[in-house]
Parts: structure tokens; sequence; C-alpha cells
């Protein structure tokens, strides 16, 4: 059994059925304070279940959730930010309102709410919706302020729930900042996906589980060399009309030798195979890229 004084979240045995469905299958996981962690696995392996445990929204039926040491359920809520996978905003409230109504829930005086929720929403770009009701939103900007409701009381501990879901690359991005911000000032974060990318670009601690079951978890440039597979992401300083430079940087590569994994107007992260190196994406890159490289 893992130590349950560890510090920050500590999942030892966990078992979580539904009638004849297990959903969350005997799972120890060790979540560090302070990192970012992805909780990767495809629609039903159990990653929201596992969230709503930890919450205390769902008992487990066997096994110990603990905080630093302290029973789950001993922890006050307040302590916790959520982002569930079904938003849960009131749509004929006005955004600002709802954040200061939100972030009243969890004890935060009307004065200090009401400046964090003005803070936040210049932070995302959404300075000018304060008054606008939440359905009036577009479904990007619904989602902003749903992220928002999570952690502008300043939770220790952050659990979201595939938080990326209809972000447009933009507001993919304005969220990518967010999250990294926190994480940097000490928080933990959780997030589900079931997109690899999002996870490797993001967590440096991962688990992945299927059908409820752990199947492996830990630091990820660990997991990273026990897979053996290498990855290489390139920043460019491209003008907006050098999308046919990057094809053609790409192209020149041999279509044999690696896997794009995400492309963005300014970077590429590119998977190598058949004994493509990063030394030789490099040289390519500097010989006929799409550009002056920013970072490698």
């Amino acid at each position: 059994m893992a130590d349950s004084k560890l510090s920050g979240l500590q999942l030892n045995n966990v078992t979580k059925a539904f009638r004849k469905l297990v959903a969350v299958d005997d799972l120890t996981l060790h979540v560090p304070r302070g990192s970012m962690f992805g909780l990767l696995g495809a629609n039903g392996a159990g990653k929201t279940t596992t969230l709503r445990m930890v919450l205390s929204i769902l008992r487990p039926d066997t096994g110990t959730i603990t905080w630093d040491g302290e029973p789950i359920s001993s922890i006050a809520r307040s302590r916790f930010g959520y982002l569930p996978e079904e938003r849960g905003l009131y749509p004929k409230m006005k955004a600002g309102e709802q954040l200061v109504f939100l972030a009243g829930l969890n004890d935060i005086g009307s004065t200090e709410a009401n400046r964090r929720a003005r803070e936040w929403l210049g932070r995302v770009g959404l300075g000018g919706e304060w008054g606008r009701k939440v359905e009036e939103l577009s479904k990007g900007n619904q989602q902003k302020v749903q992220v928002l409701a999570a952690l502008i009381h300043d939770p220790d501990l952050m659990l979201l729930d595939e938080p990326f879901s209809g972000l447009d690359p933009i507001n993919t991005e304005i969220l990518r900042e967010t999250l990294l911000q926190r994480r940097d000032q000490g928080r933990t974060i959780i997030f589900s996906s079931h997109r690899l990318e999002q996870v490797e670009e993001l967590c440096d601690h991962v688990a992945i589980i299927h059908r409820g079951r752990l199947l492996t978890s830990g630091p990820l440039s660990t997991l990273k060399k026990q897979s053996g597979r290498a990855l290489v992401e390139l920043g460019f300083k491209l003008p907006v009309d050098s999308a046919p430079a990057l094809d053609t940087f790409i192209n020149g590569l041999g279509h044999d030798t690696h896997v794009v994994r995400e492309r963005r107007t300014d970077s590429i992260r590119i998977e190598l195979r058949d004994g493509l190196t990063p030394e030789n994406v490099l040289q390519a890159a500097l010989a006929s890229g799409p550009g002056e490289i920013k970072r490698f």
C-alpha cells in the first residue's frame, strides 16, 4: 500500500462500482503538491468518477483518499476548485455577477470577490463581458467563465474534467497559460483528457487508466524514456503567410521518419522514427526551415 503521509493527493486501493460496472478498480495514485497532473484515458476509463471521489461527490466502495495525509472528507471544500465535464453555469445570470456569487460560496467577501472577478475576466480577455448573460456568450467564453469559477477562490487543488473541450486554438492557449501560472504559484492541478498531446504539452506527472485500472503513472519524463519515443518541438518566429514554408520543411524530413503530433501557426511537435534524431531535425530547420527558431 502507498504511503498515506505523502504531500499532496493520495489514493490508496480505491474502487467504485455502479451495480455490475466497476468504474474504478483498485486505483492507487499519488499526485505531488505543486504539480500539473494529467489523468489520461479514453471515454469511459473512469476519469470523471475518480475526480468526483476526490471531491467527495461520490464515496469509494473501498480504499482511502487523503490530502497531505488527512482524509479528503475532512478537508474544507473551499480548498478545492472543480470544473465538471457537464458545465454548471447559470445561463440567465451575468458573467461577472456569477463569479462573485460563486466566490461567495467559498467564503470570499463581496468586495474581494468583485475585485478578483474583474481582474480574472480581464486576464482572459473578457473584461468587457461583465454585464452579459452567460447564455449570450460564445461557447468558448462560457468555458473560460467556468474555469474562472473553479479558481477565483484560489484553491490549493484544482480538478478540471476535459477543460479544453470546445475551445479554439486562441482560447486554448489562454487557458494553458492560466494553468501554468497557477502551477508556478504552487497550486496543484489535475486535469483529465483523452488527448495525449495535451497531457504531453502541459503535465509534469501523468497517470494512464483503462477500464478503471491504472496502466502506468509517474513523472512524464520518466514515462517517455520508458516508452522509447522521441519527441521534438520547434518554435518559429513565423510570418502570417508562412504555412507553405512549414509544409515544405515537414515534407523535407521524409514521410516515414516522423509523425506530426501537434501543429500550430508558430510551432510543431514531432515524434521521431526510423533513426531520425533531434539533431537531424534541428539541422534541417536551420538549413531550410520556415523562419528563425525561437525554441527547440
